[in-house]
């Protein structure tokens, strides 16, 4: 109908003001050739497809609000409040994600027909022939997602099936019931280590969920693919070790390789992170890289290395035995990374990105609120409009890693669900990546470059008991852009009442401080995009509180998406130097970042010299804030840490 029309006008317009302000953030993107297509031996390399047509019972929408008071003092009160909240979870999420697919439905009820041959793989990227991701995903109705060939756990194919299983399989499925409603499809794309970032830049797929780890240099640059990349919370917490040959994982171990240790060879994925961190530790010649996690395998049974390099389901034992090895076998005993593995989607789409991430959370939220696929039904009887769709496609996330990650990799430490009664912390860097080239430079007519020509970043405020330690994370962001001087920002006092979204759309503020991390300030609601507004991007929370409405982070908008994500790894460097004991007083141990050029070298060292590690931040503000505990501690890498962040009271559609 006309409204439908004008709302999917509205958003697309909308979305290509964006689109055209970002394309303007890097010379490199400029040049990029976006009418190049790919050679037929290229794309019938990575369209091996799966389509799956699974009907799901069609649920219409509602959004249901929850009453939460803010200054409830009773401690009882509070409790049952939570218990809502947490309750209503999912139907506040779906409301919103799938407002968001209806809202650009075109008037496809109810039908997932088409075309399931062949799929034009190449989209080239140019404002005149392609459109947002969540609309041509519509258009063309089916959901390309980019996985593994074959990875134990994560998607294998199923030969008394026929099809292709795994966690990276059921997470496209989720997404896919949250874009398609009662029907979907979903085409599932084999992409190996070299092609995956490429084929997502070229729009070959929609989404990547191969097992990628997600780091600074990959937001910013990738290197096969020349551009960034917006990752979504991690699904799975990994690291890097070693396994093979009892003798030469041992000399792996040491890091050895002359002398009883001369025949050492190390199998690892090519192009990847591993890599990365291998090249600084052996000589070239003593590694082998491979460009899929099965080549890896095949080499190592064939003898052509004694050692393979990954993560704890590359190097499975089960894997290997798989693979056809059944000789002598052992495991490393050193973790040599972080590997938080994530989602993948286009950095220029952040309403997608959003959609994606917030499905992943709806899953661990199911889990928490113990909403199975055995009762899903019950819960759909009593609601009218949910996630729980989902859930009766896929399970919740304890569900999909039982059904397919335990027997190659069994749940514990990072990968458990953080309950209300851990008593550990949620505080957890992810990696750097290569910072040391310079790749990226920042728009000159962009966010970071007018706030260097202004000579002061603007902060946004509310005035709240939290003030202190809220100014004092943009005074660690000042710091970062001008080299430690922690005194070059201008605060800008807001209330409750102020539409932040349009204060920084309109550039009258930088950056807000205290801003809430939850499913309505991360989407935009569709009133909102309607007048052009976009969404926020929030930066990991630098508080907890014990109600949804107190935890607290800092908020960009999604225009700029290199300022967004400039302004979350300020937040995440101040953690980082806590869980390396880096602190104002030795802030030369943060590392040079050379990825921006000369201007942003001192990014994180200018932070931690100007105000310190996340401790020393807390520390200076403890008057005003309670005593340090549970969900503010760092994670040391072996407790729970999937906690997706708690949603606002009422959700307005």
């Amino acid at each position: 109908n006309d409204d439908e029309e004008s709302m999917m006008s509205a958003i697309d317009a909308a979305w290509r003001a964006g689109e055209r302000a970002r394309l303007a953030m890097s010379e490199r993107e400029d040049d990029h050739d976006h009418d190049h297509e790919l050679d037929d031996e290229y794309r019938s390399s990575l369209q091996a497809t799966l389509v799956e047509d699974v009907t799901v019972q069609a649920i219409p929408l509602e959004a249901v609000p929850v009453e939460l008071d803010p200054s409830v003092e009773n401690e009882a009160k509070r409790r049952l409040v939570r218990q809502i909240v947490l309750f209503y979870i999912p139907i506040m999420l779906l409301a919103i994600v799938v407002t968001w697919a209806l809202v650009v439905e075109f008037g496809e009820k109810g039908n997932s027909g088409g075309d399931q041959g062949n799929v034009n793989a190449t989209r080239p990227l140019t404002d005149q022939t392609y459109n947002p991701t969540l609309i041509q995903v519509k258009k063309d109705r089916v959901l390309r997602c980019g996985v593994p060939e074959e990875k134990l756990g994560f998607a294998k194919f199923n030969v008394d099936t026929g099809e292709r299983e795994g966690m990276s399989v059921d997470l496209c499925t989720a997404v896919a019931v949250i874009v398609f409603g009662s029907e979907y499809r979903v085409e599932l794309i084999k992409v190996n280590s070299i092609t995956r970032f490429t084929a997502l830049a070229d729009r070959v797929i929609d989404l990547l969920i191969y097992g990628d780890t997600h780091t600074m240099e990959r937001d910013f640059h990738e290197k096969a693919a020349g551009v960034g990349f917006q990752f979504s919370d991690p699904y799975f917490y990994d690291g890097l070790s070693f396994a093979g040959v009892p003798s030469a994982v041992q000399c792996a171990d040491d890091f050895r390789w002359l002398g009883e240790c001369s025949d050492l060879k190390i199998c690892v994925l090519a192009q990847s992170t591993h890599q990365d961190i291998l090249k600084h530790n052996f000589p070239r010649q003593k590694l082998l890289p491979k460009e899929s996690f099965s080549s890896m395998l095949k080499s190592f049974v064939d003898g052509s290395c004694s050692v393979i390099a990954g993560e704890q389901n590359d190097i499975a034992q089960v894997a290997v035995q798989n693979a056809g090895y059944y000789g002598d076998y052992a495991y490393g005993k050193k973790i040599l990374s972080k590997e938080p593995l994530a989602m993948v989607t286009r950095k220029n789409d952040q309403s997608w990105s959003d959609i994606v991430n917030w499905v992943l959370r709806g899953l661990i939220h199911a889990e928490k609120n113990n909403i199975t696929q055995e009762n899903a039904k019950k819960f759909l009887n009593n609601n009218t409009h949910s996630f729980l769709p989902v859930i009766e496609a896929v399970g919740n996330y304890g569900e999909i890693w039982a059904r397919h990650i335990e027997v190659v990799v069994p749940r514990k430490g990072l990968n458990l669900l953080y309950t209300d009664g851990s008593n550990s912390g949620l505080l957890y860097s992810h990696p750097f990546g290569v910072i040391d080239d310079f790749c990226h430079e920042f728009d000159p007519l962009g966010t970071i470059n007018q706030i260097i020509d202004r000579g002061k970043l603007t902060c946004g405020i509310f005035g709240t008991e939290y003030q202190s330690i809220d100014a004092d994370f943009c005074r660690a962001l000042a710091a970062s852009l001008f080299d430690s001087d922690y005194s070059l920002v201008d605060f800008v006092e807001l209330s409750n009442d102020e539409n932040v979204l349009e204060m920084l759309d309109n550039g009258k503020v930088d950056v807000i401080a205290g801003a809430n991390p939850d499913l309505q300030s991360d989407l935009a609601p569709s009133n909102k995009t309607l007048t052009g507004l976009s969404g926020l991007s929030l930066s990991l929370p630098y508080f907890y509180g014990d109600i949804a409405s107190a935890s607290r982070a800092l908020a960009t908008s999604q225009t700029d998406p290199d300022w967004s994500t400039f302004v979350y790894w300020v937040v995440t460097g101040t953690i980082w130097a806590e869980e390396n004991g880096v602190t104002s007083k030795d802030f030369q141990q943060c590392p040079v970042v050379d990825l921006f050029g000369p201007t942003f070298e001192w990014m994180f060292r200018g932070c931690i010299l100007g105000r310190g590690n996340y401790a020393e931040i807390y520390n200076r503000n403890i008057d005003v804030l309670p005593p340090r505990a549970n969900l503010n501690l760092l994670n040391n890498g072996t407790t729970p840490q999937l906690y997706p962040p708690p949603t606002q009271n009422e959700v307005t559609l």
